[in-house]
């Protein structure tokens, strides 16, 4: 009785992790309900570990492939979690910093205060490149400066910016600020989304880099989804609404990310130049999203993965930390060090900052 139980146990764990890792490779715009496996890839390597344990002493035989596919498991793991800080103490040739600014604070209370707070912390980090995610200019000189200021604050050579929504006193988009020289500028907004990527050339050292700047569809939440209901009914009509509302988003959202993703990758993979890639992907470290980006072109490397340490977040929700911001970059840069800086605005964004040699 007890060795069935085992048995399906086993066969359980073991296609849960299976699904959890062909999930990463799978689209969500095929296939919606597979962009949630990775969220219990965590629980999926506790249960194969205690099996592991269980079968040390119960059938030795069929512990060597529990522990065979846990370890897989924990190789996609990693890209969720470092164990110890792996710093370089060599000297970086340039640092670059990506944030999602959330327009400067000028939707929220206290709005200049806030905007003088995330200027300060920005210009502090004394960034060579600056990529920002829901930036906020104004149409006309105005009394709430933002990309000028900052630009002013870093000794840019180039501010280059693309408009992905507007205001009734200004515009939102991306934003990149950079103290090398731009050679030339593409831009890419989604359809009927305030979303896009933007890719500038710059010249390093006489030679050209292509940087690129993304925000990926956002899921959309708002606090009405997270609210549940405190009736003591069980899992009652309201909650159930509310799951489902939930799950529709979140599902909806990965299949556009999915598509977005695609055409951002498609210019990955016929960029002539090495590549350094920062954005707001909203979306896990293990996912499709992340995935395509890092196996295009010459293949790219995220900063965490090489230098970070712990979880990495940059974003919470509800007390969990999630990792939806990145740098990622191409084979010829080192990177030296991955930060995630104790500062967010409004409860929303970290800000990244990593260290190269070139």
């Amino acid at each position: 009785m007890w060795r069935k139980i085992l048995w399906i146990l086993t066969g359980f764990f073991a296609l849960a992790m299976i699904l959890c890792i062909i999930s990463v490779y799978v689209s969500p715009a095929d296939a919606k309900w597979m962009s949630m496996c990775p969220f219990a890839l965590k629980y999926v390597l506790i249960g194969l570990a205690a099996l592991m344990v269980v079968c040390l002493f119960v059938n030795f035989k069929v512990a060597i492939p529990i522990a065979v596919l846990a370890f897989v498991g924990f190789k996609y793991f990693s890209h969720e979690y470092s164990i110890r800080d792996k710093s370089l103490d060599d000297k970086a040739d340039f640092r670059v910093m990506s944030y999602n600014v959330k327009c400067f604070g000028i939707l929220d209370k206290n709005s200049n205060i806030l905007r003088e707070r995330v200027l300060e912390t920005i210009s502090a980090t004394d960034a060579d490149i600056v990529c920002l995610q829901e930036a906020y200019w104004a149409n006309k000189p105005s009394d709430f400066p933002t990309l000028d200021a900052l630009s002013k604050n870093l000794n840019a050579k180039s501010v280059q910016k693309v408009r992905l929504t507007n205001f009734n006193y200004g515009v939102g988009g991306l934003a990149i600020v950079s103290r090398y020289k731009v050679i030339n500028q593409y831009s890419h907004p989604f359809d009927s989304t305030a979303n896009g990527f933007m890719y500038v050339d710059i010249l390093m050292d006489e030679d050209t880099v292509r940087l690129y700047n993304c925000h990926l569809q956002s899921i959309m939440i708002n606090d009405s989804d997270l609210e549940m209901s405190s009736r003591h009914e069980g899992f009652n009509r309201e909650n159930k609404d509310k799951a489902v509302n939930l799950y529709s988003k979140f599902s909806e959202a990965s299949a556009r990310r999915a598509l977005q993703v695609d055409t951002l990758v498609s210019t990955l993979d016929t960029c002539p130049y090495p590549v350094m890639l920062c954005g707001d992907f909203n979306d896990i470290p293990l996912s499709y999203t992340c995935f395509s980006i890092l196996a295009s072109g010459e293949r790219l490397h995220d900063t965490f993965m090489e230098r970070g340490n712990g979880s990495g977040r940059t974003y919470s929700i509800m007390d969990v930390d999630f990792r939806i911001d990145y740098i990622m970059h191409s084979n010829v840069f080192k990177c030296l060090r991955h930060k995630v800086l104790d500062f967010n605005i409004a409860d929303d964004h970290y800000p990244v900052v990593a260290e190269f040699m070139w």
